[in-house]
């Protein structure tokens, strides 16, 4: 009995270790290479900001995408183009909002006119910047203010007004972190900000709740990840590639892995089809997609212009 009871508890973790994959396939690739960039969803098109080039610092070049169609479409230029910026959607509308270099420029697009628009600035200019969204509201925790210094600072952004509110600062320094929203909760996920090193890699995962102003430390990341994508499917966080150390040299990542909010665990699942960090990501109901990046340091920092599209399989 104590044999078939272990074998049945055995048997459950297996299954609950591979209980989704992700099968990817290839998409229509981009016109060049691009890292750096951001991806949203918006009424089931993705748009696309480009990022950095091989030659280029910062692209204006702004797309979208048709999934059905399998179709890349150019739109109207990006104002002061960057990379590493904060990339929202609220009210059927579009904001870009900071980034390289240490930009406070808050830019809304309009699908409708296909035109973009200046806003009110984000008070403390900063890059390597992400965001979460809840009620109208657009919430940046922590990025780079210089090559040397990292703020705390959390400044949320009003859609309605077109103004800006200082809230409680992050509790741990923190720049290039991924940060996705379920229901009022905002994660903010790995990054860089060891104190001896504003590049060092960190395990915290905080959690930020909207209507209590007030953090709270979860489950650390399983692994060391920096310049990773985060996205939500079915309540639960999908955190893709990412820079780390492999072997005790940096690297860039093939892993991906699952947190399940109910348990406060992190599972492993299918890995992504190359190796990347530094590229869009974005999601259309149970499918995951990958845009541009690129391999990394290690050996050198070529951009992809490839994308793929991963189904989330139960």
């Amino acid at each position: 009995m104590k044999n078939i009871a272990f074998i049945s508890l055995l048997f459950f973790f297996i299954c609950s270790s591979f209980a989704q994959t992700i099968v990817w396939k290839k998409l229509a690739s981009l016109p060049e290479g691009y890292s750096g960039g951001e991806a949203i969803t918006l009424n089931n098109e993705i748009y696309f900001i480009t990022g950095r080039t091989k030659t280029t610092r910062s692209s204006a070049a702004f797309y979208k995408f048709n999934s059905n169609k399998n179709l890349w479409t150019k739109l109207a230029d990006i104002p002061n183009p960057a990379t590493n910026f904060a990339l929202a959607a609220v009210n059927e509308k579009i904001y870009a909002i900071g980034g390289d270099q240490f930009q406070d420029a808050n830019r809304e697009y309009d699908p409708k006119t296909n035109t973009w628009r200046l806003l009110e600035p984000m008070p403390t200019a900063r890059q390597h910047v992400k965001c979460g969204v809840y009620e109208g509201k657009i919430y940046i925790p922590g990025g780079l203010t210089s090559w040397k210094n990292i703020t705390q600072k959390h400044e949320v952004y009003d859609v309605s007004s077109d103004s800006w509110l200082e809230k409680t600062a992050a509790p741990y320094l923190v720049q290039n972190a991924s940060v996705v929203t379920i229901d009022s909760l905002i994660y903010v996920i790995g990054g860089a900000g060891a104190e001896e090193n504003i590049w060092g890699d960190v395990w915290k995962v905080e959690t930020y709740n909207t209507i209590t102003d007030k953090w709270k430390h979860i489950s650390d990341l399983p692994q060391l990840l920096f310049g990773t994508a985060a996205v939500v499917v079915n309540k639960e966080i999908i955190i893709l590639g990412g820079q780390t150390l492999i072997d005790g040299k940096d690297d860039t990542s093939k892993k991906i892995f699952i947190y399940k909010p109910e348990s406060d665990q992190w599972i492993e699942t299918s890995p992504l089809p190359i190796k990347n960090v530094f590229f869009a990501c974005t999601t259309i109901g149970n499918k995951v997609y990958v845009i541009g990046g690129t391999v990394g340091g290690n050996p050198n920092w070529d951009n992809y212009s490839e994308v793929y599209e991963g189904e989330l399989i139960y």
